[in-house]
């Protein structure tokens, strides 16, 4: 009998064994373990299941294979959770273009002709600059659309006719749609997002540097995840760059947590470095 996923928007497709277990095989297992743990998983869920509970059952047993793999599994689900406001994934991903070589400014009030906007971005490299806009939602299903994108237009545009050396560029958690795609490669609107473009999509740029969010943890709780960003510790890495007695002094978060956090993000990069050093 096929098995039915809901998605959080309410629409209904069939399980797709096949797709569910080349996912994981992306993510760093090998044929025969995704195979294992699809059965496994296949066995476990109802006729019909919705999306999120799904997501948590996969995450389960994938941390009974291993916690480093279950926190890669956990990466976009770990970016909505930056949230409510979009503020997080804006510095999120000012702290990613800077390990990728970029000079950048937060919330930035520019001229244009007509008015003056603040942007979230000003990112420089190589000679260019780049106004970015980044869009996130909280909502998986939502994709980013046109109106958005003719939005980062309509402000470049304006700017342009004061900065015409300043390009756009927008920034989005989700995917993003045809027609969105299709406008801004008409007017050489750069785009980051979800599975777009092809090899510098937003989870490409992220894996090939593992500049994951601190909200990639599991084992922590959400008070404290929430406590360490506030303090800016953003990326996992961000957490490395100091002693856990700085970091307390920081953040006035006990010893004992932060011993347990390091350990958790020490098995993410350590299962990293494995992947990359059998690739």
């Amino acid at each position: 009998m096929e098995k039915i996923i809901i998605k959080k928007n309410g629409e209904r497709e069939k399980f797709n064994e096949e797709k569910f277990c080349n996912n994981l095989i992306n993510l760093g297992l090998d044929k025969e373990a995704a195979s294992k743990i699809c059965k496994k998983i296949y066995e476990k869920i109802p006729n019909e299941i919705s999306s999120f509970q799904l997501f948590k059952i996969t995450l389960n047993e994938l941390k009974k294979e291993n916690i480093g793999l279950a926190l890669k599994y956990n990466l976009r689900e770990a970016i909505y959770k930056l949230g409510p406001t979009g503020f997080p994934f804006e510095k999120y991903f000012g702290k990613i273009l800077a390990h990728y070589g970029y000079e950048t400014f937060a919330n930035f009030w520019v001229d244009g002709a007509c008015l003056n906007y603040e942007i979230d971005i000003l990112a420089m490299k190589d000679k260019e600059k780049f106004i970015i806009e980044c869009k996130y939602h909280r909502d998986r299903n939502i994709k980013t659309d046109l109106k958005t994108v003719l939005y980062v237009f309509g402000r470049w545009v304006d700017i342009n006719e004061k900065f015409p050396e300043l390009k756009p560029w927008l920034v989005t958690n989700t995917k993003i749609t045809s027609e969105g795609i299709e406008f801004a490669n008409c007017k050489k609107i750069k785009i980051t997002a979800w599975k777009f473009p092809e090899n510098e999509s937003l989870e490409k740029l992220i894996e090939a540097k593992a500049l994951y969010p601190i909200t990639i943890l599991i084992r922590t709780p959400f008070n404290i995840i929430r406590k360490l960003i506030e303090n800016n510790f953003v990326l996992i890495q961000d957490f490395n760059f100091y002693s856990l007695e700085d970091i307390h002094k920081r953040t006035n978060i006990d010893l004992q947590v932060l011993k347990k956090i390091k350990s958790e993000i020490d098995a993410l990069l350590e299962f990293n470095e494995n992947l990359v050093s059998s690739g």
